[in-house]
Protein backbone atom coordinates (compact mmCIF):
# COMPACT_ATOMS: atom_id res chain seq x y z
CA UNK A 1 0.00 0.00 0.00
CA UNK A 2 1.41 3.38 -1.00
CA UNK A 3 1.70 6.31 1.40
CA UNK A 4 -1.19 8.08 -0.34
CA UNK A 5 -3.46 5.04 -0.10
CA UNK A 6 -2.53 4.43 3.53
CA UNK A 7 -3.17 8.08 4.41
CA UNK A 8 -6.54 8.05 2.61
CA UNK A 9 -7.51 4.90 4.49
CA UNK A 10 -6.52 6.47 7.82
CA UNK A 11 -8.65 9.52 6.96
CA UNK A 12 -11.66 7.29 6.25
CA UNK A 13 -11.17 5.52 9.56
CA UNK A 14 -11.24 8.86 11.38
CA UNK A 15 -14.93 9.09 10.48
CA UNK A 16 -15.65 5.80 12.23
CA UNK A 17 -16.01 4.66 15.82
CA UNK A 18 -14.00 1.49 16.44
CA UNK A 19 -12.44 -0.21 19.43
CA UNK A 20 -9.10 -0.86 17.75
CA UNK A 21 -7.52 1.45 15.21
CA UNK A 22 -5.94 -0.55 12.35
CA UNK A 23 -3.82 2.38 11.10
CA UNK A 24 -0.21 2.89 12.04
CA UNK A 25 0.49 5.40 14.80
CA UNK A 26 2.49 7.70 12.55
CA UNK A 27 -0.44 8.04 10.14
CA UNK A 28 -2.80 9.00 12.95
CA UNK A 29 -0.20 11.39 14.37
CA UNK A 30 0.15 13.04 10.95
CA UNK A 31 -3.62 13.57 10.74
CA UNK A 32 -3.69 15.08 14.25
CA UNK A 33 -0.77 17.36 13.35
CA UNK A 34 -2.61 18.59 10.23
CA UNK A 35 -5.68 19.30 12.39
CA UNK A 36 -3.57 21.17 14.94
CA UNK A 37 -1.76 23.38 12.41
CA UNK A 38 -4.90 23.94 10.32
CA UNK A 39 -7.07 25.06 13.23
CA UNK A 40 -4.27 27.16 14.75
CA UNK A 41 -3.53 29.05 11.53
CA UNK A 42 -7.22 29.52 10.74
CA UNK A 43 -8.05 31.17 14.05
CA UNK A 44 -4.78 33.11 14.21
CA UNK A 45 -5.66 34.55 10.80
CA UNK A 46 -9.21 35.43 11.92
CA UNK A 47 -7.85 37.07 15.05
CA UNK A 48 -5.21 38.94 13.06
CA UNK A 49 -7.84 40.29 10.65
CA UNK A 50 -10.03 41.45 13.53
CA UNK A 51 -7.18 43.17 15.36
CA UNK A 52 -5.46 44.52 12.25
CA UNK A 53 -2.18 42.82 13.26
CA UNK A 54 -2.15 40.14 10.58
CA UNK A 55 1.42 39.61 9.34
CA UNK A 56 3.04 41.88 11.88
CA UNK A 57 5.86 40.82 14.20
CA UNK A 58 3.46 40.85 17.16
CA UNK A 59 1.10 38.55 15.26
CA UNK A 60 3.87 36.06 14.45
CA UNK A 61 5.39 36.14 17.95
CA UNK A 62 2.18 36.31 19.98
CA UNK A 63 -1.01 35.41 18.14
CA UNK A 64 0.29 32.46 16.12
CA UNK A 65 2.03 30.61 19.02
CA UNK A 66 -0.95 31.29 21.31
CA UNK A 67 -3.48 29.96 18.82
CA UNK A 68 -1.27 26.95 18.06
CA UNK A 69 -1.23 26.15 21.76
CA UNK A 70 -5.03 26.48 22.00
CA UNK A 71 -5.36 24.32 18.88
CA UNK A 72 -3.08 21.68 20.43
CA UNK A 73 -5.34 21.55 23.50
CA UNK A 74 -8.47 21.29 21.30
CA UNK A 75 -6.88 18.49 19.25
CA UNK A 76 -5.83 16.63 22.41
CA UNK A 77 -9.38 16.89 23.81
CA UNK A 78 -10.78 15.53 20.53
CA UNK A 79 -8.41 12.55 20.55
CA UNK A 80 -8.84 11.77 24.26
CA UNK A 81 -12.61 12.33 24.17
CA UNK A 82 -13.38 10.17 21.14
CA UNK A 83 -10.85 7.44 21.95
CA UNK A 84 -12.11 7.32 25.54
CA UNK A 85 -15.69 6.96 24.33
CA UNK A 86 -14.67 4.21 21.88
CA UNK A 87 -12.83 2.27 24.57
CA UNK A 88 -15.45 2.62 27.33
CA UNK A 89 -18.71 2.35 25.35
CA UNK A 90 -20.09 -1.15 24.63
CA UNK A 91 -19.56 -2.36 21.07
CA UNK A 92 -23.32 -2.37 20.43
CA UNK A 93 -23.40 1.41 21.10
CA UNK A 94 -20.70 1.98 18.50
CA UNK A 95 -22.52 -0.27 16.01
CA UNK A 96 -25.80 1.60 16.60
CA UNK A 97 -24.25 5.05 16.17
CA UNK A 98 -22.34 4.06 13.03
CA UNK A 99 -25.54 2.53 11.66
CA UNK A 100 -27.42 5.85 11.78
CA UNK A 101 -28.01 7.35 8.34
CA UNK A 102 -30.03 10.41 9.37
CA UNK A 103 -29.93 13.55 11.52
CA UNK A 104 -29.04 11.58 14.68
CA UNK A 105 -25.51 10.98 13.42
CA UNK A 106 -24.94 14.70 12.78
CA UNK A 107 -26.38 15.68 16.17
CA UNK A 108 -24.24 13.16 18.05
CA UNK A 109 -20.93 14.01 16.38
CA UNK A 110 -21.54 17.77 16.37
CA UNK A 111 -22.52 17.83 20.06
CA UNK A 112 -19.60 15.64 21.08
CA UNK A 113 -17.19 17.70 18.97
CA UNK A 114 -18.44 21.04 20.34
CA UNK A 115 -18.04 19.72 23.91
CA UNK A 116 -14.46 18.66 23.14
CA UNK A 117 -13.83 22.04 21.50
CA UNK A 118 -15.13 23.97 24.52
CA UNK A 119 -13.00 21.97 26.92
CA UNK A 120 -9.94 22.35 24.69
CA UNK A 121 -10.42 26.12 24.24
CA UNK A 122 -10.85 26.66 28.01
CA UNK A 123 -7.73 24.63 28.80
CA UNK A 124 -5.77 26.25 25.98
CA UNK A 125 -6.70 29.79 26.94
CA UNK A 126 -5.86 28.99 30.55
CA UNK A 127 -2.37 27.92 29.50
CA UNK A 128 -2.02 30.96 27.21
CA UNK A 129 -3.12 33.22 30.09
CA UNK A 130 -0.46 31.77 32.36
CA UNK A 131 2.29 32.19 29.75
CA UNK A 132 1.37 35.47 28.02
CA UNK A 133 -1.54 37.32 29.61
CA UNK A 134 -1.47 36.75 33.39
CA UNK A 135 -4.95 38.21 33.87
CA UNK A 136 -6.78 35.21 35.36
CA UNK A 137 -8.86 32.62 33.54
CA UNK A 138 -12.12 33.85 35.12
CA UNK A 139 -11.55 37.31 33.68
CA UNK A 140 -10.61 35.76 30.36
CA UNK A 141 -13.85 33.76 30.24
CA UNK A 142 -15.82 36.93 30.96
CA UNK A 143 -14.46 38.60 27.84
CA UNK A 144 -16.65 38.65 24.72
CA UNK A 145 -13.59 37.76 22.64
CA UNK A 146 -13.41 34.30 24.21
CA UNK A 147 -17.00 33.49 23.36
CA UNK A 148 -16.60 34.88 19.85
CA UNK A 149 -13.68 32.52 19.37
CA UNK A 150 -15.54 29.56 20.82
CA UNK A 151 -18.61 30.36 18.70
CA UNK A 152 -16.37 30.41 15.64
CA UNK A 153 -14.93 27.02 16.61
CA UNK A 154 -18.42 25.58 17.16
CA UNK A 155 -19.80 26.87 13.85
CA UNK A 156 -16.75 25.61 11.96
CA UNK A 157 -16.87 22.18 13.62
CA UNK A 158 -20.60 21.80 13.00
CA UNK A 159 -20.24 22.86 9.38
CA UNK A 160 -17.34 20.46 8.75
CA UNK A 161 -19.15 17.59 10.49
CA UNK A 162 -22.28 18.23 8.47
CA UNK A 163 -20.38 18.21 5.19
CA UNK A 164 -18.40 15.10 6.12
CA UNK A 165 -21.37 12.99 7.14
CA UNK A 166 -23.59 14.21 4.33
CA UNK A 167 -20.85 13.16 1.88
CA UNK A 168 -20.44 9.85 3.71
CA UNK A 169 -24.15 9.04 3.55
CA UNK A 170 -24.29 9.83 -0.17
CA UNK A 171 -21.18 7.77 -0.87
CA UNK A 172 -22.48 4.81 1.12
CA UNK A 173 -25.87 4.92 -0.60
CA UNK A 174 -24.21 5.02 -4.02
CA UNK A 175 -21.79 2.25 -3.04
CA UNK A 176 -24.68 0.14 -1.78
CA UNK A 177 -26.47 0.42 -5.13
CA UNK A 178 -23.30 -0.42 -7.07
CA UNK A 179 -22.51 -3.37 -4.82
CA UNK A 180 -26.02 -4.80 -5.05
CA UNK A 181 -25.85 -4.57 -8.84
CA UNK A 182 -22.47 -6.31 -8.82
CA UNK A 183 -23.83 -8.98 -6.51
CA UNK A 184 -26.73 -9.72 -8.85
CA UNK A 185 -24.25 -10.04 -11.72
CA UNK A 186 -22.00 -12.29 -9.63
CA UNK A 187 -24.89 -14.53 -8.66
CA UNK A 188 -25.89 -14.84 -12.30
CA UNK A 189 -22.32 -15.90 -13.13
CA UNK A 190 -21.85 -18.35 -10.26
CA UNK A 191 -24.84 -20.57 -11.02
CA UNK A 192 -24.00 -21.59 -14.62
CA UNK A 193 -20.25 -21.73 -13.87
CA UNK A 194 -20.71 -24.13 -10.97
CA UNK A 195 -23.40 -26.05 -12.86
CA UNK A 196 -21.18 -26.70 -15.88
CA UNK A 197 -18.14 -27.69 -13.81
CA UNK A 198 -20.13 -30.17 -11.75
CA UNK A 199 -21.86 -31.72 -14.77
CA UNK A 200 -18.48 -32.06 -16.46
CA UNK A 201 -17.19 -33.96 -13.41
CA UNK A 202 -20.25 -36.22 -13.49
CA UNK A 203 -19.75 -36.89 -17.18
CA UNK A 204 -16.12 -37.88 -16.62
CA UNK A 205 -17.15 -40.35 -13.89
CA UNK A 206 -20.03 -42.07 -15.69
CA UNK A 207 -17.87 -44.46 -17.74
CA UNK A 208 -15.46 -45.76 -15.07
CA UNK A 209 -17.24 -45.05 -11.74
CA UNK A 210 -21.03 -44.87 -12.28
CA UNK A 211 -21.83 -45.26 -8.56
CA UNK A 212 -19.73 -42.24 -7.69
CA UNK A 213 -21.27 -40.29 -10.58
CA UNK A 214 -24.74 -41.12 -9.24
CA UNK A 215 -23.76 -40.00 -5.74
CA UNK A 216 -22.34 -36.74 -7.13
CA UNK A 217 -25.62 -36.06 -8.94
CA UNK A 218 -27.52 -36.64 -5.69
CA UNK A 219 -25.23 -34.25 -3.80
CA UNK A 220 -25.52 -31.73 -6.61
CA UNK A 221 -29.32 -31.92 -6.39
CA UNK A 222 -29.08 -31.26 -2.65
CA UNK A 223 -26.88 -28.25 -3.35
CA UNK A 224 -29.28 -26.81 -5.93
CA UNK A 225 -32.21 -27.33 -3.59
CA UNK A 226 -30.37 -25.48 -0.83
CA UNK A 227 -28.96 -22.67 -2.93
CA UNK A 228 -31.10 -21.61 -5.86
CA UNK A 229 -33.89 -20.03 -3.82
CA UNK A 230 -31.64 -17.89 -1.66
CA UNK A 231 -29.30 -16.92 -4.50
CA UNK A 232 -32.09 -14.91 -6.07
CA UNK A 233 -33.00 -13.10 -2.85
CA UNK A 234 -31.37 -10.24 -1.01
CA UNK A 235 -30.99 -12.16 2.25
CA UNK A 236 -30.90 -15.68 3.63
CA UNK A 237 -30.73 -17.19 7.10
CA UNK A 238 -27.67 -18.70 8.72
CA UNK A 239 -29.41 -22.07 8.75
CA UNK A 240 -29.94 -21.91 4.98
CA UNK A 241 -26.37 -20.70 4.43
CA UNK A 242 -24.99 -23.64 6.43
CA UNK A 243 -27.28 -26.09 4.59
CA UNK A 244 -25.87 -24.81 1.29
CA UNK A 245 -22.32 -25.08 2.62
CA UNK A 246 -22.96 -28.64 3.76
CA UNK A 247 -24.20 -29.61 0.29
CA UNK A 248 -21.30 -27.80 -1.40
CA UNK A 249 -18.69 -29.42 0.85
CA UNK A 250 -20.32 -32.80 0.20
CA UNK A 251 -19.62 -32.28 -3.48
CA UNK A 252 -16.04 -31.26 -2.74
CA UNK A 253 -15.55 -34.38 -0.60
CA UNK A 254 -16.63 -36.53 -3.51
CA UNK A 255 -13.99 -34.83 -5.66
CA UNK A 256 -11.16 -34.86 -3.11
CA UNK A 257 -12.07 -38.04 -1.25
CA UNK A 258 -10.34 -38.65 2.09
CA UNK A 259 -8.17 -35.58 1.57
CA UNK A 260 -11.01 -33.28 2.65
CA UNK A 261 -12.55 -33.34 6.11
CA UNK A 262 -15.40 -31.04 7.12
CA UNK A 263 -16.60 -29.54 10.41
CA UNK A 264 -19.76 -27.38 10.63
CA UNK A 265 -20.91 -25.77 13.89
CA UNK A 266 -24.06 -23.61 14.02
CA UNK A 267 -25.83 -23.04 17.36
CA UNK A 268 -29.57 -23.54 16.97
CA UNK A 269 -30.42 -20.09 18.40
CA UNK A 270 -28.45 -18.39 15.61
CA UNK A 271 -30.03 -20.26 12.71
CA UNK A 272 -32.74 -17.67 12.05
CA UNK A 273 -30.42 -14.64 11.78
CA UNK A 274 -30.51 -13.04 8.33
CA UNK A 275 -27.27 -12.54 6.37
CA UNK A 276 -26.47 -11.71 2.73
CA UNK A 277 -26.48 -14.82 0.52
CA UNK A 278 -23.22 -16.41 -0.59
CA UNK A 279 -21.38 -14.80 2.32
CA UNK A 280 -19.30 -17.74 3.55
CA UNK A 281 -19.11 -19.95 0.45
CA UNK A 282 -16.37 -17.89 -1.30
CA UNK A 283 -14.29 -18.20 1.90
CA UNK A 284 -14.79 -21.98 1.89
CA UNK A 285 -13.81 -22.14 -1.78
CA UNK A 286 -10.64 -20.13 -1.05
CA UNK A 287 -9.79 -22.40 1.90
CA UNK A 288 -10.00 -25.46 -0.35
CA UNK A 289 -8.44 -23.98 -3.47
CA UNK A 290 -5.57 -22.05 -1.86
CA UNK A 291 -5.09 -23.91 1.41
CA UNK A 292 -5.94 -27.62 1.11
CA UNK A 293 -5.76 -28.72 -2.53
CA UNK A 294 -2.04 -27.84 -2.85
CA UNK A 295 -1.28 -30.17 0.11
CA UNK A 296 -0.85 -33.84 -0.74
CA UNK A 297 -2.51 -34.88 2.51
CA UNK A 298 -5.34 -32.34 2.19
CA UNK A 299 -6.83 -31.20 5.48
CA UNK A 300 -9.91 -29.90 7.30
CA UNK A 301 -12.28 -27.01 6.66
CA UNK A 302 -14.17 -25.87 9.76
CA UNK A 303 -17.07 -23.40 9.48
CA UNK A 304 -18.64 -22.02 12.65
CA UNK A 305 -20.91 -19.22 13.88
CA UNK A 306 -21.06 -17.76 17.37
CA UNK A 307 -22.14 -14.69 19.31
CA UNK A 308 -19.35 -12.52 20.77
CA UNK A 309 -20.06 -9.25 22.62
CA UNK A 310 -23.33 -8.60 20.79
CA UNK A 311 -21.83 -9.40 17.38
CA UNK A 312 -22.10 -12.38 15.06
CA UNK A 313 -18.82 -14.09 14.19
CA UNK A 314 -18.72 -16.39 11.16
CA UNK A 315 -15.37 -18.18 10.89
CA UNK A 316 -13.92 -20.36 8.15
CA UNK A 317 -10.72 -22.09 9.25
CA UNK A 318 -8.45 -24.52 7.43
CA UNK A 319 -5.20 -26.28 8.35
CA UNK A 320 -3.73 -25.81 4.89
CA UNK A 321 -0.55 -24.11 3.76
CA UNK A 322 -1.45 -20.76 5.34
CA UNK A 323 -1.15 -17.14 4.29
CA UNK A 324 2.56 -17.45 3.57
CA UNK A 325 2.18 -20.43 1.26
CA UNK A 326 2.60 -20.25 -2.54
CA UNK A 327 -0.32 -18.48 -4.19
CA UNK A 328 -2.37 -20.27 -6.83
CA UNK A 329 -4.15 -18.55 -9.64
CA UNK A 330 -7.71 -17.59 -8.86
CA UNK A 331 -9.97 -14.89 -7.54
CA UNK A 332 -8.97 -14.87 -3.89
CA UNK A 333 -8.54 -11.08 -3.72
CA UNK A 334 -11.64 -10.51 -5.86
CA UNK A 335 -13.76 -12.73 -3.61
CA UNK A 336 -12.54 -11.03 -0.41
CA UNK A 337 -13.09 -7.57 -1.88
CA UNK A 338 -16.59 -8.54 -2.96
CA UNK A 339 -17.48 -9.79 0.52
CA UNK A 340 -16.12 -6.63 2.16
CA UNK A 341 -18.08 -4.43 -0.25
CA UNK A 342 -21.29 -6.34 0.42
CA UNK A 343 -20.78 -6.14 4.18
CA UNK A 344 -20.17 -2.38 3.96
CA UNK A 345 -23.26 -1.90 1.78
CA UNK A 346 -25.50 -3.90 4.13
CA UNK A 347 -24.10 -3.10 7.58
CA UNK A 348 -21.77 -0.10 7.16
CA UNK A 349 -18.26 0.08 8.63
CA UNK A 350 -19.25 -1.91 11.74
CA UNK A 351 -19.05 -5.19 9.76
CA UNK A 352 -15.59 -6.54 8.97
CA UNK A 353 -13.79 -9.41 7.25
CA UNK A 354 -10.32 -10.34 8.53
CA UNK A 355 -7.90 -12.92 7.14
CA UNK A 356 -5.66 -14.21 9.94
CA UNK A 357 -3.06 -16.93 10.53
CA UNK A 358 -4.68 -19.86 12.31
CA UNK A 359 -3.21 -21.20 15.55
CA UNK A 360 -1.43 -24.44 14.68
CA UNK A 361 -1.04 -23.51 11.00
CA UNK A 362 -3.40 -22.64 8.21
CA UNK A 363 -5.74 -19.70 7.70
CA UNK A 364 -8.69 -18.24 9.60
CA UNK A 365 -11.22 -15.98 7.83
CA UNK A 366 -13.48 -14.15 10.28
CA UNK A 367 -16.60 -12.14 9.43
CA UNK A 368 -18.01 -9.87 12.17
CA UNK A 369 -21.55 -8.53 11.83
CA UNK A 370 -23.56 -6.45 14.33
CA UNK A 371 -26.46 -8.53 15.60
CA UNK A 372 -30.03 -7.15 15.56
CA UNK A 373 -31.19 -5.97 18.97
CA UNK A 374 -33.61 -8.87 19.37
CA UNK A 375 -30.87 -11.39 18.55
CA UNK A 376 -28.20 -9.87 20.80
Amino acid sequence: MTFKEEFAQALRHQRMLMKRRPDRLRMRALIYLIWLVGFGLFFATINGLQSGRLGSAGWWLGDVPGHMLVSACVTACFVIGFRGFERLAPQRWLDTIMGWRDWRSGVFFSTFSIACSLLGVVIGLGVVDRIWLSQGLDKLLAQPGFWREFLSVSVLVTFIMGLRYRARWKQEMLQARVTEAQLKLLQGQIEPHFLFNTLANVQSLIDFDPERAKLMLERFTDYLRASLGQLRGDATTLAQEFAMLEAYLGLMQLRMGERLKVELALPAELGGIEVPPLLAQPLVENAIHHGLEPKIAGGTVAVSARRVDGRLWIEVADDGQGLDGPKRRGGNGVALGNIRARLAARFGPSATLDLLPRDGGGTLARIQIPLPAQAS
